[in-house]
């Protein structure tokens, strides 16, 4: 009887040691997964506010960049033209309002300002202003 009553107490001490074993395994508690996952959703919250200020001015480079050409081009057209036919005068190109300005200087040159007005974005009006001299001959 002894020996079957030694047996039991070494099958019950192996018993409880299993227990503490699965007890002390390592892994993660419900609260450290709940706090994990709130940081990683204020971190791509982050992420997405960030992006949409990036394509807001994305959008507004592109408009002041469409803006520098739409001036270019004009001040190329009436450099072409020859001072004899130069006149002030306003446009819309591409949805945005051009308007020039032919200032006489001398017999022999005229200023011309183009200022072209864009919306970068809602609610706000930027102008674009370049200054040129066109020769006479």
């Amino acid at each position: 009887m002894r020996v079957s009553r030694r047996l039991d107490r070494t099958s019950m001490r192996l018993v409880s040691q299993n227990r503490l074993a699965l007890r002390s395994r390592g892994g993660f508690t419900i609260i450290e997964l709940v706090v994990a996952m709130i940081i990683m959703t204020v971190g791509v919250l982050a992420l997405a506010t960030g992006s949409a200020g990036v394509a807001k001015q994305m959008r507004a480079g592109n408009q002041a960049g469409l803006a520098s050409v739409i001036a270019q081009g004009r001040l190329e057209t009436i450099r072409s033209l020859g001072c004899s036919s130069l006149a002030n005068g306003t446009a819309t190109t591409r949805g945005m309002t051009e308007k020039w300005t032919i200032t006489w200087i001398s017999s022999r040159a005229r200023a011309v300002t183009e200022s072209v007005t864009y919306v970068p974005r809602a609610k706000v009006s930027r102008t674009l202003a370049l200054a040129s001299v066109v020769p006479c001959a």
